[in-house]
């Protein structure tokens, strides 16, 4: 065998011979890897599915709460924005215990960056991730602009949707511009979003003997969501989540709000998406590094995989680069994603961390 030219043709000895399109794909692959290749692929299906479905209900119902509150005068949930941020928090809580159990419900790329970078859930599972929660987020809020329609187009009367920004508003966030610059809502974005990650670390971690429950923790979630909703709502701020900021953006250009959608007044596309996968993984920093190494558990436990990189640069830049760290089989399975689930109290700690990641 020479080489594999395109077209599923492959050089031989006594000439060219076409071969399936299927199998000159796979044909470098050995069979074990190829095997593996699909039975992860086959798992990873379903998580997709979940993250679609969940960010799809949170685009339906949450915006459309905020379309009750911008599209009705008076509103019954002007009164307070915690009319608003509740709602919010709660479909958050519904979706999480509606599918945690199969995907880990990141509904959130920040989330499902900050998991990668340090809680062992793989890196090639991030885009497909992040294309499922946006294309959740994209039909929740047509679905949304389905139910209110009538309204909406009554309320802009006659003027075209990109030149209503009232009423983009119910789709996505754009900060005033004359209070607010890019970079201020970048900075925003950034640190409400670090804010979100570290709790979320804080409640799925076992080596915190305060973390709640599996049953509890998507309650935590969605009163977590709702603070955050009433500090940044009013301001034009509360998105610290990309997946749900660009789904929306895309629905409403698809819908004719134009660049009030797409890139967004000011820019707020880039400073909505940069900001809040820099401050998930920002948040995720701070817990590992200043938090969870201080628990009586890692004792117990042993280090963390991110604890013994900390302790090798510690040790670096101290002179001493031939200090052996020690390793820690527990510690080495909670950080992969061991799912065998055994019933042994060392697997129930690697299920308990592993079920939101």
């Amino acid at each position: 065998m020479a080489n594999v030219a395109h077209h599923g043709v492959i050089e031989m000895e006594d000439g060219p011979h076409h071969i399936e399109r299927e199998r000159s794909i796979f044909l470098m692959v050995s069979p074990v890897h190829k095997t593996k290749l699909k039975s992860e692929i086959k798992k990873l299906i379903p998580c997709l599915i979940a993250e679609f479905l969940a960010n799809w209900f949170i685009l339906a119902t949450a915006t459309a709460i905020t379309s009750m509150m911008l599209y009705y005068k008076p509103s019954p949930f002007e009164r307070a924005f915690n009319g608003l941020a509740f709602p919010w928090g709660m479909s958050f809580t519904f979706c999480i215990y509606a599918i945690g159990g199969v995907s880990g419900a990141h509904l959130n790329f920040s989330v499902t960056v900050s998991f990668a970078a340090f809680r062992g859930f793989e890196w090639w599972k991030t885009l497909p991730y992040f294309f499922a929660q946006v294309l959740g987020g994209t039909c929740g809020t047509l679905n949304m602009w389905l139910t209110y329609y009538p309204l909406g187009y009554a309320l802009a009367n006659g003027k075209p949707l990109d030149q209503s920004p009232e009423m983009a508003a119910a789709f996505f966030n754009n900060a005033n511009q004359e209070y607010y610059t890019t970079i201020h809502s970048f900075a925003i974005q950034l640190y409400y979003t670090a804010f979100l990650v570290f709790m979320i670390f804080a409640f799925t971690d076992p080596y915190n003997p305060m973390a709640p429950g599996a049953s509890m923790f998507p309650l935590l979630i969605g009163l977590l969501v709702m603070e955050l909703g009433d500090s940044l709502g009013d301001i034009g701020q509360f998105t610290i989540n990309p997946s749900r900021d660009l789904g929306a953006r895309i629905a409403g250009a698809m819908i004719g709000f134009g660049h009030l959608a797409l890139p967004g007044v000011g820019g707020m596309l880039w400073a909505n998406q940069c900001g809040s996968v820099i401050g998930g993984v920002v948040g995720g920093l701070i817990y590992e590094s200043l938090v969870r190494p201080f628990f009586p558990t890692v004792e117990e436990l042993g280090p963390t995989i991110h604890m013994k990189r900390m302790e090798y640069i510690w040790n670096f830049l101290r002179g001493r680069k031939n200090v052996q760290l020690q390793d820690s089989s527990i510690s080495h399975q909670i950080e992969g994603n061991d799912t065998s689930g055994t019933a042994d109290n060392t697997k129930h700690v690697i299920k308990e961390e592993e079920k939101f990641s």
